[in-house]
């Protein structure tokens, strides 16, 4: 699939790679997770001034109205420089819901400090034991005497938890685990009594956190959305943030592929590269078209988002199934092709096959968007 660019998405696009290429290099990457701060606030500032972080807010909230193919076009730069920044966790998802289905005073109170980088986000859903289904939540918030609502329950691997100002929490108000009807969302301050939260870092460089809310007390302006019906509202901000993580992966595959092209030209067997081998050239040729496959969805799901066509969502679900797939395999043969040191942690090609393999089940693995995909297929058929 072919997609004319914009001036201005193009401009965004090389603006962005221009920027992470001469102040985003591997080693100060690496300092900021040996620092264990989980990414640089000097960065997520900058970010903020070169607008990145108010991209699809609108211009009420201090935006720019940005679509889909502008979320592929970064997410894609973020890849190819394995960006730790939490643009996906805070922007994405946490300014994705909020922008959806929060009140005016909600929104005013948190997208402006979102788009400005003085406020972090993350998005609580996650819970130990529970199957992969957006709908598998049993943590329950019930009517408050006041009129608000009290929330108990736990969640886990809360990505960006640590830095986080606010918490999109799913709990339940009606039903049992697993049913569609009586999940609700709330905004729960990072401050709020009752709200604990024990922290650590994650393999693949970011950091991430438990929570647990013993009767945390919320006003009712705190709900999120219409109380009982947050999944719909929830699967469509999430499409666009597997949109995000997706492009993210597509950039770790062209530098990953890139990277294993150069060391075959550089790296000599028997007095001649190893990219002249024959069975070599064919792995890194599968590898291309990996690559390419996956571009072609990748590009068809943001071309659907934007265009609000009916199977955006199973061009999402067959997108991520795809680099599920995709990931795995340029990944395990960037590592065989570079031999034992690409698992050291000097060399860029570990790290990359570490973020890969955590986006491989991010938001549900590929079996998961697979039944995805066939459910929504049907559905229109």
């Amino acid at each position: 699939m072919h997609i004319e660019y914009s001036d201005e998405q193009v401009m965004l696009r090389d603006s962005a790679d221009k920027y992470l290429r001469d102040n985003y290099d591997f080693d100060q990457r690496q300092a900021v997770v040996r620092a264990g701060t989980g990414f640089s606030s000097e960065q997520w500032q900058s970010f903020a001034e070169l607008g990145w972080l108010a991209m699809p807010f609108a211009e009420e909230f201090g935006g720019f109205d940005a679509g889909a193919v502008e979320t592929m076009l970064l997410n894609e730069t973020f890849g190819r420089h394995l960006v730790l920044e939490p643009w996906l966790e805070t922007v994405a998802l946490a300014g994705g819901l909020l922008q959806a289905g929060g009140t005016e005073a909600l929104c005013q109170r948190y997208l402006p400090g979102i788009a400005e980088g003085t406020v972090q986000g993350a998005f609580a859903h996650t819970e130990a034991g529970r199957l992969v289904g957006l709908a598998n939540i049993e943590t329950r918030a019930t009517a408050g005497s006041d009129g608000g609502y009290v929330i108990s329950g736990s969640k886990v691997v809360v990505l960006n938890g640590p830095a986080a100002d606010v918490f999109l929490v799913t709990a339940r108000t009606a039903g049992e685990p697993g049913d569609e009807q009586g999940l609700s969302l709330f905004a729960v301050a990072a401050d709020a009594p009752g709200l604990e939260r024990r922290n650590y870092a994650t393999y693949d460089g970011r950091h991430a956190s438990d929570l647990t809310l013993n009767g945390v007390k919320l006003p009712a302006e705190a709900l999120v959305g219409e109380e009982g019906l947050a999944l719909p509202m929830i699967e469509k901000v999430l499409d666009h943030a597997l949109l995000a993580v997706c492009a993210e992966a597509m950039g770790a595959m062209e530098a990953l592929l890139a990277a294993t092209v150069d060391y075959t030209r550089q790296r000599k067997q028997f007095g001649q590269p190893i990219a002249r081998f024959q069975v070599l050239r064919h792995r890194m040729a599968d590898m291309y078209i990996h690559a390419e496959l996956t571009r072609s969805l990748l590009m068809a799901a943001a071309w659907k988002l934007d265009e609000g066509a009916d199977d955006a969502s199973a061009t999402v679900a067959a997108l991520k199934a795809q680099v599920g797939k995709a990931g795995r395999y340029i990944g395990q043969n960037a590592i065989q092709l570079h031999g034992g040191i690409a698992t050291t942690d000097e060399l860029s090609v570990g790290h990359y096959f570490k973020r890969l393999t955590a986006i491989e089940t991010l938001f549900g693995a590929r079996d998961y968007h697979l039944a995805r995909y066939q459910r929504l297929t049907n559905s229109h058929n």
